[in-house]
């Protein structure tokens, strides 16, 4: 039987092809998924760690175990001794299930509070002093002597050799060699144990992540070898006071896969709860990145899921037509087999032997064109548009070739189920269903077009009515309903199969209207085209499908990156917003350890000494900037009490309206109009539109609100406004039971001319609307060291956006799976016409024999393209349009609503449908001039001859 399939696949070859392209793009765009959701979280995890290491100097692969031992009685020393080693275990335990290279491995042992009496005193000195005894694992490796040398590792008699900072040497007046005894520590000859400095040290590296804090900050510390330590203080028969202990692991963070996060975070979170049962604290650094990774993790899986849907069902399509057309080719031999005593059993054998052939074929070749897919979608930086990039670290993992099996084992299905109808038809059958003129398609009878439809219109209104539901279980990490993910794709496909219900009635019309007008070969064509319009559903399904398909991909790709960039410009305010560190004038100003600016509240009222802005003015690259007072401690006062956390803007407002980025659909009026109202009254403040809608505020009443430091000012509403630049409605937070919590923010924008005559200048942001690159503002910083509190790129934070795992696949999925769905398209063009000129050779020779001129041979194939193809365009014109009205926001809750702060707004452009139609345009005519070739190469006399045989 393999050898007779064989056969039948090498006299089909063409077909064959077709058939394995199809399987091909399955196998390759389902294996490409995993692949990608996997290499472009691998980057993103790896980047975000090394952020961290950046923001806060830290190593992100730390883990820290600290446990203390505090009790002076024996037995609970001796249980607690206990407890530390259990831990250890589970320390150990859970190092070897994150299964991730350790850099670093070592224990910290730490006893404060030990006094020590010099040998000799220098004037000035102290008779006693009391030490910090550290000791550490592997320390000779990360530290550098300064003077003297390494301390030993054993005990001199009764001498313990130690080496301390250069801090302490100096402050403690030491000298090398000095030795000091400790009180109550006897070995066991009787003798007091004595330290002896030996050396002083700093840290090898300044980058070193042996060291969690830097050792030259220590003082009155010193080191002694970790051996030595636990001989003296942590041996469980010889215990003795209390003493803390650390491990400290340092892992390899760009080992960390990005497909096993949530398994990560399980292994800690166990590992932290057995711990903490016994009384011992736990930390880890990539902890809460990991925790942060996680919703952008799902939402990408939620996107593909969103964007794949309709790729793979118009695969599908394909798959299932190009096989059912061979099947048609190839009625009549099955007719014969089954005659000649073939069981249905066996024909169905032969295909599906065919069809794991071609999937066997798919399954490799899919894996490798994969890759490469990967590859492109890393690339994408927009629809059909793709950029330079750094490579994606790909990986074949078991998933990948697990996906792939499940779309060649769908495929095989998709290839053989239409072998069911014909495997039961026998000779007589075949003759029969020959005659039969306009069969009904059985999908027109069970209505499936009106079923997809109302399907899609149930999914659509589930949508509708349930936005805050749906946006509420992605939040929480849940799946969405999986109809709601199909409901494009089955609108697409029901619109379809309406054009192709009505299509024959409206060409029947027209061939009636115009019937003693007609032509000839408009005539014939027009009743080629009622004649055979089940020979026409496979590329008219195909055309919508392909067309509606782009203009889909083309609005979705366009309103996810216009609203992401709408949403940062949005929220940053301006191009640039920055606010430098001020000073008081009472010098009351302090640094914290984050290197933010932080003051020492006295009762008077603070003052400041303001920066010069005029500066900002005269930079090169900017194009306006103004001063923004933002004040997020504003307390209100209301009838039912007092609202605190209220946000206060205070603007200029003409030099606002001049750098300020604002959408103006966000508000029924221009917002330079609701600027005009505020700037004409000092007092005038706007307010966001919670206050009318909570607490019923109108326009023209009066609204105290008051800064703690600064007092209160009274201000008169002129107008409520739903956004404003860098305003927030609401925002979203996890609460402790995992669910996400909406906020209200309450918002006050005022005359910042009036709030400085009421209270003073006091520090405010510097908006800045930059001519172009912002590059400038950061060479300006470094060259004159200037520090900054707060700095925002606007421009920045889109370059960030574009390199996200999300926004980089749905636009390589959506460019992908439009040029791979064109592809299919073209070839379905072909096939259809291909085999339809082939099937009408005989007739054309017969019309040129009849005098029929190769013109009107060429214009009775223009009127069937007109009505097949051009007529299917535009449909798919118009499914594409609709379809993206309806279902591209339904990616707002694939794309989580906790980040978008403006509603979300479907975006077209122009350019994007000379892009798509020159591109579908190119394919068609590229079609029409392979027909043109083959219908100019046919042969009167060989076509006459054909009919004579």
């Amino acid at each position: 039987m393999l050898g007779f399939v064989f056969q039948k696949i090498k006299s089909k070859k063409w077909m064959i092809l077709c058939l394995l392209l199809g399987n091909l793009l399955m196998v390759s765009i389902a294996s490409a998924v995993p692949m990608y959701s996997q290499a472009s979280l691998q980057r993103a995890l790896t980047r975000n760690l090394g952020d961290y290491l950046t923001e806060t100097g830290q190593h992100p692969g730390t883990i820290i175990a600290s446990a203390e031992l505090k009790s002076d009685v024996v037995d609970k020393q001796v249980a607690a001794h206990e407890k530390f080693m259990q831990a250890k275990a589970i320390l150990d335990r859970t190092l070897q299930e994150l299964n991730v290279p350790a850099e670093l491995y070592f224990t910290h042992y730490n006893k404060t509070a030990v006094k020590a009496v010099p040998d000799v005193v220098i004037d000035g000195g102290k008779d006693t002093i009391t030490f910090t005894l550290n000791a550490y694992s592997g320390v000779e490796d990360h530290i550098k002597i300064i003077n003297g040398r390494m301390f030993s590792t054993e005990i001199d008699g009764s001498v313990i050799e130690v080496i301390v900072n250069q801090r302490t040497f100096v402050d403690r007046q030491m000298f090398l060699n000095q030795e000091f005894e400790l009180p109550n520590r006897k070995d066991e000859n009787g003798n007091l144990y004595r330290l002896r400095v030996v050396g002083t040290f700093e840290n090898s590296t300044q980058q070193d992540p042996y060291w969690i804090t830097s050792p030259n900050l220590d003082n009155d510390a010193c080191v002694m070898d970790a051996a030595i330590f636990e001989k003296l203080y942590t041996n469980p028969q010889k215990l003795s006071g209390g003493y803390s202990l650390k491990w400290n692991a340092v892992l390899d963070y760009t080992a960390f896969e990005g497909n096993q996060v949530e398994d990560y975070l399980q292994t800690i979170k166990a590992a932290q709860k057995q711990m903490e049962a016994l009384g011992v604290k736990t930390t880890f650094n990539f902890q809460s990145t990991m925790e942060q990774f996680v919703p952008e993790q799902q939402k990408l899986n939620a996107t593909i899921l969103v964007l794949l849907a309709p790729i793979f069902v118009l695969l599908a399509v394909f798959i299932f037509m190009v096989s059912k057309q061979m099947l048609e080719m190839e009625e009549n031999e099955i007719a014969v087999y089954k005659s000649r005593g073939a069981g249905k059993g066996q024909i169905l054998s032969i295909y599906l032997l065919q069809s794991l052939c071609i999937a066997a074929v798919s399954l490799v070749g899919g894996v490798a064109l994969g890759m490469l897919m990967c590859q492109l979608l890393g690339a994408s930086n927009s629809f059909l548009e793709l950029v330079h990039r750094t490579a994606l670290p790909v990986k074949l993992v078991p998933m990948v070739w697990l996906i792939a099996a499940c779309a060649s084992f769908f495929s095989v299905c998709t290839m053989v189920l239409p072998v069911f109808r014909y495997a039961k038809v026998n000779i007589v059958d075949h003759k029969r269903s020959k005659n039969r003129v306009n069969k009904r398609p059985w999908w027109q009878a069970f209505y499936l077009d009106i079923v997809l439809l109302a399907v899609a219109a149930y999914g659509m209104y589930q949508y509708n009515g349930q936005q805050d539901y749906l946006s509420q279980r992605v939040l929480n990490g849940e799946s969405m309903d999986p109809l709601l993910y199909l409901c494009s794709s089955l609108f697409m496909i029901g619109c379809a199969l309406v054009v192709l219900r009505i299509l024959p009635l409206l060409v029947k019309i027209i061939f009636q209207i115009g019937k003693r007008w007609w032509s000839p070969a408009l005539y014939t064509s027009f009743l080629r085209i009622i004649r055979t319009r089940s020979n026409q559903g496979f590329l008219m399904v195909l055309l919508v499908l392909t067309v509606s398909m782009g203009i889909f991909n083309a609005h979705t790709a366009r309103t996810i990156n216009a609203n992401a960039e709408d949403k940062i410009r949005y929220v940053a305010g301006a191009d640039l917003v920055v606010q430098e560190v001020w000073e008081r004038s009472d010098n009351q100003l302090t640094e914290t350890a984050d290197g933010t600016a932080s003051t020492n509240q006295t009762d008077s009222k603070p003052t400041y000494s303001e920066p010069n802005f005029e500066k900002y003015l005269a930079m090169d690259g900017v194009k306006s900037a103004t001063k923004v007072l933002y004040n997020d401690r504003i307390n209100v006062t209301l009838k039912q009490g007092t609202l605190n956390k209220v946000t206060l803007m205070g603007i200029h407002t003409k030099e606002f309206g001049q750098t300020a980025w604002f959408k103006e659909s966000l508000l029924p009026y221009h917002y330079h109009e609701y600027l005009n109202a505020l700037s004409t009254n000092p007092n005038a403040v706007l307010v966001s539109s919670n206050f009318r809608e909570i607490y019923g505020y109108e326009v023209g009443d009066v609204l105290q609100y008051a800064d703690n430091d600064y007092g209160t000012v009274r201000g008169v509403i002129y107008a409520f406004v739903e956004y404003w630049p860098s305003y927030a409605p609401v925002t979203y937070a996890k609460g402790e039971d995992g669910t996400y919590q909406e906020t209200e923010n309450f918002l006050i924008v005022a005359n910042l001319a009036q709030l400085q005559s009421s209270w003073g200048v006091t520090p405010y942001q510097v908006w800045i609307d930059a001519e172009g690159s912002t590059q400038f503002l950061y060479d300006y910083a470094q060259e004159n060291e200037i520090k900054y509190q707060l700095f925002r790129d606007a421009s920045a934070e889109l370059l960030d956006k574009k390199n996200d795992p999300v926004f980089q696949g749905t636009n390589g999925i959506l460019t992908i799976g439009f040029i791979s769905i064109l592809l299919l398209c073209s070839i379905g063009f072909l096939i259809y016409w291909i085999l339809s000129i082939r099937s009408r050779t005989l007739q054309f020779g017969i019309f040129r024999a009849m005098g029929m001129s190769m013109r009107e041979i060429f214009t009775m194939l223009v009127n069937e393209q007109f009505f097949i193809t051009g007529i299917s365009i535009g449909a798919g014109i118009l499914v594409g349009i609709l379809n993206s009205q309806f279902f591209v926001k339904l990616i707002q809750i694939a794309y989580s609503s906790a980040d978008q702060v403006i509603p979300i707004e479907i975006i077209t452009d122009s350019g994007d449908y000379v892009r798509l139609f020159a591109v579908i345009g190119f394919a068609i005519l590229l079609c029409m001039v392979v027909l043109g070739v083959l219908i100019s190469r046919i042969k009167i006399t060989q076509a006459l001859k054909l009919g004579e045989d």
